[in-house]
């Protein structure tokens, strides 16, 4: 009885789109090319002439690459008009995540052209960022689109882009492609997505798809692999960030100690010292 409990939760969870190892597999699979290019239409100005074809440059995952905890699962794309497309999906904001997302997006534009090539070769590059923690506090927006602007708010450059969903932020009534692309993002069970899968026809194929790529039992395992290197990533990334502020606690203690010691001898008396720099009287004494 427990058994089979266990077996039909399995069956009835489906795979997160928030996991990157499923998002990749999902889209960069040949057959899923409708999806892949239904999403870009909804998140960014990307329309079908510029999306008829689409090549992957990075379609390919093992087990050995995602057990990597470092390995970056995002896909790199080029449309048949030239743009380059970065998907990435984040759902913890690590330190100086905007910064990386700026450099791998610069990266990508800066090394389209060949010695030689004029700078008018150079194509639109837009990173699509999915993530699914509030990346900024002073907005309760699903979707942003961020690209370079003068100080008087008009366009600068097309150049490079980002296009920004913040799944925290999905709005409770659906009433654009995007929300039912992030609400795809958000399901859990089979039940929440046959719900979504009768709110459009592109949800409906989506979903079929969905649930068919969580059916498969490779497909789970690299989920999980995936899911278990992105935890030990951020275990280590938090024991890294704990032993840095350590470092500059103990570094602002020995400042103050110095200091302390300097106006002691400059003539302070001990119980200035103490209430000038914060410290106990005690400490301040023993070092007379």
């Amino acid at each position: 009885m427990i058994q089979n409990e266990v077996t039909n939760k399995a069956q009835n969870t489906i795979l997160s789109l928030t996991n990157d190892a499923v998002l990749k597999l999902f889209f960069a699979n040949e057959t899923n090319r409708p999806q892949l290019r239904e999403f870009l239409k909804a998140t960014t100005h990307l329309t079908d002439d510029d999306l008829e074809i689409i090549e992957i440059h990075n379609p390919t995952l093992t087990k050995e690459n995602i057990q990597d905890k470092d390995f970056i699962v995002d896909i790199h794309l080029t449309s048949i008009t030239g743009h380059k497309v970065i998907i990435e999906m984040q759902v913890e904001n690590h330190v100086n995540f905007i910064e990386r997302m700026t450099s791998y997006n610069s990266r990508r534009y800066s090394t389209q052209l060949r010695r030689g090539e004029p700078y008018s070769n150079l194509k639109e590059t837009i990173t699509l960022i999915i993530v699914d923690f509030p990346l900024f506090d002073d907005s309760d927006e699903f979707y942003e689109h961020v690209a370079f602007r003068r100080k008087n708010g008009k366009l600068f450059t097309s150049a490079q882009q980002f296009c920004i969903m913040d799944l925290t932020k999905l709005p409770s009534k659906r009433t654009k492609a995007m929300h039912h692309w992030g609400a795809l993002f958000k399901v859990k069970t089979e039940r929440e997505l046959e719900v979504l899968m009768k709110e459009s026809d592109v949800m409906k194929e989506a979903g079929a798809k969905l649930l068919k790529l969580s059916a498969d039992e490779e497909a789970r395992e690299l989920a999980e692999i995936r899911e278990f290197a992105q935890w030990a990533k951020q275990r280590e990334l938090q024991a890294r960030e704990e032993r840095g502020r350590m470092q500059e606690r103990a570094k602002a203690e020995a400042e103050k100690i110095e200091i302390a010691r300097s106006l002691l001898q400059s003539g302070m008396p001990a119980s200035d010292v103490s209430k000038h720099l914060r410290m106990p009287i005690e400490q301040i004494v023993e070092m007379e």
